[in-house]
């Protein structure tokens, strides 16, 4: 270890850049911001850093972390590249080793007269940076091609160029320095190739395919051929070709199936062997591709593709890649030890928590006391966070120091072991209700699990991508039958007794109540907003029907709750929704229920959509939400075409309409059946039918939602009303249902007020400019009219004793608008007027998009308006059309 820290003298800011990702600009003696604050909490400062190596050795000083205690001093230069690594000691010497290309067991490069600092061997490494988003790619100029090397994310880091010459051909790493994409030459006074470890080639395809298998090709044009020849891969090259297999980053592929396709020579043999003996340590399995050896040297993958092999060939060839094994070896005796004079204490074989990985900086935990996943950022490895994930006895035994443990060795090892897992995406993360997850139906009541109706604990669930994490526990008795049929059939009868302006209503109503329980399962999640006036029923059916039947199993804020609170309560749950008193009278109250309705608008679709916040520590927080809502109020706040076609609603009609006679005896009997059937047991019960029938469920629903697009000639109705028609049909039936009965259910329903429901942003917009009020003036008279009134005056569509056609024609003007010879309206694009009718609507900055959706509208060039000779850009409609 002497020999690296010697060789190291003098050239600490190479070393820092190299391995340590420091810029050269922060490392120049002024104060500026921490490379080490930076990684260990995401706040670098301004003015807290100073470099100061005046003896060669990288000293440097930090108000914050710098010093033994991290609380402020100075440190060396292996200090800091331990810190902003997070290796320990021997990694960080092993790494300067090869950095500097000194063998094991060396000697150390001359050291230079005290009198003067040692020069480094070589051109020095100029560190380069990541292009800015959006960048072209570099010219190619002599190159033949060209290949992208990006981050995880996809994000632009170098390219590498293959150029031609007279003795075959080389590879360059084009790389962003000074503001422009730098070639490299001799006269450079120094090196610009982007710094070991290198990312692999294909990167994002690994990151987006987390259960793929993998494979390897060598060289970029090759993978470029192998993802059309194995489409269910995820293909993958280094940078290097067959030299550069131990200065890539291979972490990335801890915990997957790799095979490795070498190129049809020695060369590329002995490069696959040295690459699977990198991966076996990391990887859960390791294949290697022997090419026949008829085979014309060099032949790869890219030559395969060009002779026409189909992805069924190159299959048929995959199938005889050989497994690779670690080599046995006899394990050598231990050398004898004198009897310690305290009993040591027994290393633990297992560990009480799972590494589950890591994300920016964060590291997740799942300890098995809590089962809840737990992330830690770097700088949080400490003795207080490290008890939270196994007791201090286990701390103790693996990583044991005079004054009872050593954080620092202990932290180091969870990052190694957090680096073989690889990324951890928190999506995966699943809370409490009911999923479908690979084939099998999975309710999580919190403390337990059940699997296709079977009890399983949290912590030993097999063969699953996601992480079952431990919560409050939800209230579920065992030993109860699931509802059958005929008591399915009963509370869809009790939701259609109540008295709806729409028939139908009530079969939706049920449906939602169905599927409400296990929309964790669901690829669409409908909504249904319920309006009713005083006396029409409501408490009755939140309290007493929908409540009782889902009340173990959901969540029901009301009043001024806020998304930002239903968002947090959700957390990672798949639960329902039941929002009372979602009243939007005033502006701060229309504003908190179009926020909500934002989060249900999300929650709709697969589970794909993700709500990102920011928080102060500088991490991102995600949610993504799958919960079914049903909101209750006065009058609904659907404003926007979006919300309109992901909310059924439901109005309660007023039963004033009945003689009172037999208005109670209606309500009489309608009571005392809410009593008998809506009972928690039964909604237990009912929660565990659901469970049961998910597969049937998702399959009955393709059938409806197909059904039901049909006849409303909607796709986005078919997604919204199929799916809870589906949910009624399962409260009655244990099977699926077939496009026949699908067909026969839709069809016995009037369903005309709900078709008319949704009307298109296009069509709301438009009317929001016509039915806008604008005064009229002569030398004579004064009058108010609407701009549709205006329009009709000046088509001659309409005659006015007050206002002429010229008078008409001004006054559109005026406000954005003309009517051309053609019976056309043309709409400006950016009339201010339009811009302040439009001001509290959803299209007030967008509305030539939203309008170009009519029916026969036309984008123009141009057009004069009045006001200054104002000329625009607009959008033409037929007002026949309007």
């Amino acid at each position: 270890m002497a020999t690296a820290l010697e060789a190291a003298s003098g050239r600490w800011p190479e070393l820092l850049g190299a391995l340590g990702g420091i810029a050269p600009s922060d490392l120049c003696e002024r104060e500026g911001p921490c490379p080490s604050c930076r990684v260990l909490s995401g706040d670098a400062g301004s003015t807290r850093f100073r470099w100061d190596d005046d003896t060669g050795n990288g000293g440097w000083f930090c108000s914050h972390c710098g010093g033994k205690d991290r609380q402020g001093g100075g440190g060396s230069g292996m200090d800091l590249l331990t810190r902003v690594t997070g290796w320990d000691f021997k990694q960080a010497c092993r790494r300067i080793e090869q950095h500097l290309g000194i063998t094991p067991g060396g000697s150390a490069p001359p050291v230079a007269p005290a009198t003067t600092k040692a020069k480094p061997k070589g051109r020095p490494h100029r560190i380069p940076f990541a292009p800015p988003a959006g960048t072209p790619p570099p010219p190619l100029g002599r190159a033949t091609a060209q290949w992208c090397y990006r981050s995880p994310a996809g994000e632009q880091l170098f390219w590498v160029q293959r150029i031609p010459t007279d003795n075959g051909k080389v590879f360059v790493h084009r790389t962003w320095l000074d503001d422009q994409w730098h070639y490299p030459n001799k006269r450079d006074a120094f090196r610009s190739e982007w710094p070991a470890p290198r990312p692999l080639y294909r990167l994002p395809d690994l990151t987006d395919r987390p259960s793929a298998p993998v494979l390897i090709a060598e060289g970029e044009k090759a993978a470029d051929a192998a993802t059309e020849l194995f489409p269910g891969h995820a293909c993958l090259a280094w940078c290097g070709g067959t030299g550069g297999t131990k200065t890539a980053d291979w972490q990335a592929l801890a915990g997957r199936n790799v095979t490795i396709w070498p190129d049809a020579d020695d060369v590329g043999r002995k490069a696959a062997a040295q690459l699977a003996s990198i991966l076996l340590p990391i990887a859960a399995s390791v294949h290697v591709v022997s090419p026949p050896g008829d085979l014309e040297q060099g032949w790869d993958l890219a030559d395969a593709l060009a002779e026409g092999w189909t992805p069924g060939q190159a299959a048929k060839a995959l199938s005889f890649a050989k497994p690779v094994e670690l080599p046995l070896t006899e394990p050598k005796p231990a050398p004898a030890e004198p009897a310690p004079s305290t009993p040591a204490r027994e290393i633990p074989k297992t560990a009480p928590f799972v590494c589950l990985g890591f994300d920016q900086g964060v590291f997740y935990y799942q300890p098995s006391s809590t089962g809840q996943v737990t992330p830690l950022s770097r700088g949080s490895h400490t003795g207080t966070n490290l008890i939270q994930l196994a007791p201090i006895g286990y701390w103790e035994a693996c990583h044991p120091s005079k004054t009872g443990v050593d954080w620092l060795s202990a932290a180091s090892a969870l990052f190694e072991r957090q680096a073989a897992v690889g990324i951890f995406s928190p999506d995966r993360i699943r809370g409490r209700g009911a999923w479908w997850d690979s084939g099998r139906s999975i309710l999580h009541l919190g403390d337990r699990l059940l699997v296709d109706g079977e009890p399983c604990p949290i912590s030993q669930l097999q063969s699953s991508m996601f992480h079952y994490q431990r919560l409050g526990s939800i209230d579920l008795p065992k030993r109860l039958d699931p509802l059958t049929d005929n008591e399915g059939a009963e509370l869809l009868d009790l939701a259609d007794r109540f008295h709806w302006e729409v028939p139908a209503s009530g079969l939706l109503l049920a449906g939602w109540i169905a599927l409400a329980p296990i929309c964790g399962a669901l690829q669409w999640r409908p909504h249904v907003w319920l309006t009713a006036s005083a006396g029409s029923g409501k408490s009755a059916i939140l309290d007493r029907f929908i409540g009782t039947l889902i009340e173990s199993l959901a969540l029901f804020p009301e009043g001024n709750t806020t998304e930002a609170f239903i968002r947090q309560e959700l957390r990672a749950d798949a639960i329902p929704v039941v929002f009372d008193e979602a009243e939007s009278n005033e502006k701060a109250d229309r504003q908190r229920i179009q926020n909500i309705l934002s989060l249900a608008r999300v929650s709709s679709s697969s589970g794909r959509g993700v709500i990102g916040k920011g928080s102060s520590d500088g991490t991102a927080q995600r949610f993504t939400i799958r919960s079914m809502f049903l909101l209750c109020s006065i009058s609904t706040a659907l404003k926007q075409g979006a919300d309109q076609s992901r909310f059924a609603q439901l109005t309660l009609r007023n039963p004033s309409f009945l003689p009172k006679p037999e208005r109670n005896a209606h309500w009489s009997a309608l009571d005392a059946d809410i009593t008998r059937l809506c009972t928690t047991e039964k909604g237990h019960r009912l929660l565990l039918r659901m469970v049961r029938q998910i597969p049937i469920i998702r399959d009955s629903v393709a059938v409806f939602r197909r059904a039901a697009a049909d006849r409303f000639d909607s796709q986005r109705q078919g997604d919204q009303y199929g799916t809870l028609l589906a949910g009624a049909w399962s409260l009655m039936n244990s099977r699926p249902a077939t496009i026949e009965e699908a067909y026969q259910l839709i069809d016995g329903n009037k369903w005309e007020a709900y078709k008319d429901q949704v009307e298109a942003d296009e069509c709301r917009c438009i009317q929001s400019i016509l039915q806008h009020q604008v005064r009229v003036e002569s030398e004579e008279r004064i009058c108010t009219r609407t701009l549709g009134e205006l329009v009709e005056i000046a088509a001659n569509h309409r005659f006015d004793n007050e206002v002429t056609t010229r008078q008409a024609l001004d006054a559109l003007s005026r406000h954005g608008l003309k009517v051309d010879d053609d019976a056309r309206l043309i709409v400006s694009n950016t009339a201010q007027a339009i811009s302040t009718i439009l001001r509290d609507t959803p299209w007030a900055s967008g509305w030539s998009t939203v309008l170009s959706r009519l029916p026969g509208a036309q984008r123009t060039a141009a057009a004069r308006f009045s006001g200054a000779g104002a000329v625009s850009k607009a959008i033409s409609v037929e007002i026949a059309n309007l």
